[in-house]
């Protein structure tokens, strides 16, 4: 166990967060994260840090596995100039983790308060949230009432909520 996911279940315990978790081959891709929600039964959102070319801020999106990312609508919403993704090296720096492991979790670990928290709106409907403990090894699960009302305010982080299009998948 890596120590940013000791972290994570110290900080889940630190704070009496009701969790379930569960343990699981390495998940990269957002298909391959059907296992951990078959495990679970939840709804594991993409989880994405964002820049803008000359880095000056970052941001974290948290979308629906069903939204589609378009980065012309995420930087409106966010008032920011055009985002892309960030770099691996930042990944590291900011959230003590590796791409395919990101979550919001990383938010122990950025103190300076560098990085915005983004939210696709869809992700409210859902009742059942997973996240990675900052490792693609594991998984878990939070009751999204618990999540947006105990962890995210815990982060010290006030949200922006965004409206993303749904994946058409007649194409």
């Amino acid at each position: 166990m890596t120590d940013a996911q000791k972290a994570v279940y110290a900080f889940l315990a630190e704070n009496r967060i009701l969790y379930r978790h569960a343990y699981h081959k390495r998940v990269s891709t957002i298909s391959e994260c059907a296992l951990p929600e078959k495990l679970l039964g939840g709804c594991m959102p993409k989880n994405l840090l964002l820049t803008p070319r000359n880095e000056s801020a970052y941001y974290l999106l948290v979308m629906h596995p069903e939204s589609e990312f378009k980065t012309g609508l995420v930087s409106k919403q966010a008032a920011s100039s055009r985002l892309s993704f960030a770099s691996d090296e930042a990944l590291h720096a900011l959230f003590h983790t590796h791409s395919g492991a990101l979550s919001p979790f990383g938010f122990l670990f950025d103190r300076e308060n560098r990085v915005r928290l983004l939210i696709d709106r869809r992700l409210l409907m859902e009742e059942k949230l997973i996240f990675h403990p900052l490792e693609n090894t594991a998984s878990v699960l939070l009751e999204n009432a618990l999540f947006f009302e105990k962890v995210v305010p815990l982060f010290n982080r006030a949200p922006t909520f965004i409206d993303m299009p749904e994946i058409r998948k007649d194409l």
